[in-house]
């Protein structure tokens, strides 16, 4: 094992679509931002068929220079997208999402968690936006075509669209006042302030978030797949992550997890057990798992046990009071390998509105910092007193 080659695998979050997108802003912050270190990519590196990018980290106190592999585990392509499904699939799943988080726990003791309430309030004043548009549409599509609402719906619920029978007769009638209805939701003054908020904020992505949050707690199945979404995900960052840990070729292995995949990364490693002689140390950027712990009790056991796993040497956990879209992760102990750090963006009021304060973490320089930071030396050998002869 090279006690100065080290490793950093990437859980992004949802916000990334294309594979190696967060690592490349990761990349750029990490050869552009840090003050006390100097970094350069030196090629490719390959380590038990997990590809990723060589750095050379050359330290500015004393010269120092050790070798770093930035790698990506990639899973967004598991993530369906409901913002962007066809108007029947965004109109029924939308009946999913907003009592599941409407009407559920979340909302209890928010009064206490100032920063908690405001992207929940805010979140929910999207969600709510992105529907009234989607029934909308949805209702004026059917009042164009009345077929769509029987061939919308389930199998069991579909009724004949003829005329002459008594279901097709009423069918026609439901259809043309939802056409009227629909006509009234899209007036032209309710456009115009649903396109202001569609178009000014991050709607489809909180819709996207807050979609998969649902499927990824319940572990829903995908398509015709047996296999549940989150069994899908813990598969898809187990396997790389594990083929470098016990690769023999780091002596530290860094998991660096933003937004979801901060949720992600820290199911997997609850349980996760290995002989490997390699250090682990989680650093989360921006998680929400305060929130999903409220709506799903497992989330908060899987946070104890990766709190608790005497596999990982280090978690530091960083939020911002200025992103909304997270919270620090609770704890539900202090100690030194665990702790939390707040990072002050001084953002704009529309940044902190529209988002944008949720991805700045991987360019951020006090995360930059501790990732480069060098692992403390290995305990010393204890000393063997060798009694003399007498």
């Amino acid at each position: 094992m090279s006690e100065s080659r080290e490793a950093i695998v990437l859980v992004h979050g949802l916000g990334s679509k294309e594979r190696d997108s967060a690592r490349e802003q990761l990349l750029q912050g990490l050869l552009q931002v840090p003050e006390n270190a100097t970094v350069t990519q030196e090629g490719p590196a390959t380590v038990q068929g997990v590809e990723g990018l060589r750095l050379l980290v050359t330290h500015a106190e004393d010269g120092v220079q050790r070798q770093v592999d930035l790698y990506e585990a990639f899973w967004s392509d598991l993530a369906p997208s409901l913002a962007q499904a066809d108007i029947k699939t965004r109109m029924f799943g939308g009946l999913e999402l907003l009592p599941y988080w409407i009407l559920s726990g979340v909302w209890r003791g928010i009064a206490q968690r100032k920063a908690l309430t405001t992207s929940m309030l805010v979140g929910m004043v999207l969600l709510l936006a992105w529907y009234w548009s989607t029934l909308a549409l949805f209702f004026t599509a059917v009042g164009q075509d009345p077929s769509l609402l029987s061939t919308s719906a389930p199998a069991s619920m579909q009724v004949p669209t003829s005329t002459g029978t008594m279901a097709g007769d009423l069918l026609k009638q439901v259809t043309t006042w939802m056409g009227i209805v629909g006509g009234w939701m899209g007036g032209w003054k309710v456009w115009v302030g649903v396109s202001l908020v569609v178009g000014f904020l991050p709607v489809n992505g909180l819709v996207d978030i807050a979609d998969f949050a649902r499927r990824y707690l319940a572990d829903a199945k995908m398509g015709e797949s047996p296999v549940g979404l989150r069994s899908k995900l813990r598969m898809r960052i187990s396997g790389p992550l594990r083929a470098l840990m016990e690769s023999g070729s780091y002596s530290r292995v860094t998991v660096v997890a933003h937004s979801m995949g901060a949720a992600i990364a820290v199911d997997v490693l609850a349980n996760y057990r290995s002989p490997s002689p390699t250090a682990l140390r989680l650093v989360t950027l921006g998680g929400p798992l305060e929130l999903l712990a409220r709506r799903a009790a497992w989330v908060m056991e899987e946070i104890e046990g990766c709190a608790n796993n005497p596999r990982i040497t280090q978690w530091a956990d960083f939020y911002s009071k200025d992103d909304w879209f997270c919270t620090q992760t609770p704890f539900a102990s202090e100690e030194p390998r665990r702790t939390h750090h707040c990072i002050e963006q001084r953002a704009s009021f529309g940044d902190q509105l529209s988002g944008a304060t949720h991805y700045r973490y991987l360019i951020n320089p006090t995360v930059l910092a501790l990732l480069l930071t060098r692992p403390p030396p290995p305990p010393a050998a204890p000393v063997q007193q060798v009694q003399a002869a007498g």
